[in-house]
């Protein structure tokens, strides 16, 4: 780190000290208490956590009549698997060839990093800017939980989210929703059972259905409709049972409902067999407990939109180079911004292509290219109308 600037050591090691503090879906509580310490030491205005656990953090606008900013990223991180394929320890937070290396290293803590380091690179600047929020929220990695509850209480006239960009720009994913279809049977000795008493064959006859059923096209291209797992209830394999469940991982376009995906769906299941979209109780570390649908929607804001244009242009104009604008292949917390007419758009130093797998990591100067870009980012924005 001798190459770079002492406060931009800091925000390296801040990096490092995250990744060697695990943060488990749910269990967060560890992270939060280091990020919120973190923000304390750098002179925040105000830094709390709400009910769920997500982590606020509040630089004072020097112009209250400017629009407000956030900046997001999520704490928890998914467990590391098998650690013999790993060539770093995962919660090492090691920094050797350019790297700093470890589980959440790209998804998203190098971004959680040059997010709550912002005091130290906006410091000594004449820059007027409205409200800044920095938000690491917790359970994005189950359906959102952290950032459907947030916006309850929390919204700000543009958002930033830290999802895995590589320095560019992000302005769209593809929405998921996991749908269960439940098809019928009976219970019989497998010697005897006829192909009417057997669920498999009707789960089948979706399946091929399934298969042809054209996909809904627009601007983040098709929808896509995947089966993956299969289960039964019965330990015995010479009883066939009274019911096959299957699990389909649908992902949407915008302009795509849940309802009209239920919909098509129901109009290639045989008769008499179900489909729909389950909820599901997550708990997060402070203990709330909360029932939500396992969907997601769709993120899309158009390329030309003013905030689009203003971001992209003072990153360009900041770094002299072109910075390439694409959509992301998997699913963010995009889609529940957007849902509610709210302006976001993905910038990041973290690398989708590393998020995880046991070769996770960010680079370390990409993540310093980013941190020492956000006054420019922020100088951009404030140019913007405030919406709320």
């Amino acid at each position: 780190m001798s190459n770079h600037s002492p406060t931009a050591s800091n925000m390296l090691e801040f990096c490092q000290a995250l990744i060697r503090t695990p943060s488990p879906t749910g269990d967060e509580a560890a992270l939060a208490e280091l990020i919120m310490s973190e923000m304390r030491t750098l002179g925040y205005d105000d830094v709390r956590h709400d009910s769920l656990g997500n982590v606020i953090g509040t630089l004072r606008g020097t112009d209250p009549s400017l629009p407000s900013i956030m900046f997001t990223a999520h704490m928890d991180q998914v467990f590391p698997g098998d650690l013999s394929r790993w060539d770093y320890d995962p919660y090492g937070g090691e920094m050797a060839d350019g790297w700093i290396h470890g589980r959440g290293a790209s998804d998203t803590k190098g971004a959680i990093a040059t997010q709550v380091h912002l005091p130290t690179i906006l410091a000594g600047r004449d820059l007027r800017h409205g409200d800044i929020h920095v938000v690491q929220v917790v359970v994005e990695e189950v359906a959102g939980l952290g950032s459907r509850l947030l916006l309850d209480h929390l919204t700000t006239d543009y958002t930033v989210n830290g999802e895995g960009t590589n320095n560019e720009l992000r302005h769209g994913n593809r929405g998921r929703s996991l749908v269960k279809a439940r098809f019928h049977g009976e219970s019989v000795h497998a010697s005897i059972a006829r192909r009417d008493q057997i669920a498999h064959y009707r789960a089948a006859e979706f399946l091929l259905a399934l298969a042809e059923l054209p996909m809904k096209e627009g601007v983040m291209g098709c929808s896509s409709a995947t089966p993956t797992r299969g289960s039964t209830d019965l330990p015995d394999e010479n009883v066939t049972p009274q019911a096959f469940e299957l699990s389909i991982d649908w992902r949407s376009i915008p302009g795509e409902t849940h309802d009209e995906i239920l919909e098509r769906l129901r109009a290639i299941m045989p008769e008499g067999d179900e489909v729909w979209i389950p909820p599901f109780e997550l708990s997060t570390y402070t203990g709330e407990t909360h029932t939500l649908s396992q969907a997601q929607p769709p993120y899309w804001i158009d390329p030309n939109d003013p905030f689009v244009a203003t971001v992209r242009q003072a990153l360009e104009d900041h770094w002299g180079r072109p910075v390439p604008l694409d959509t992301w292949g998997f699913t963010t917390d995009c889609g529940l911004f957007s849902e509610r007419g709210l302006p976001i758009i993905g910038f990041s130093p973290c690398e989708a292509q590393y998020a995880h797998t046991p070769i996770d990591r960010v680079s370390v100067d990409k993540m310093v290219e980013a941190w020492e870009a956000y006054p420019a980012l922020i100088a951009a924005i404030s140019t913007l109308p405030r919406r709320t």
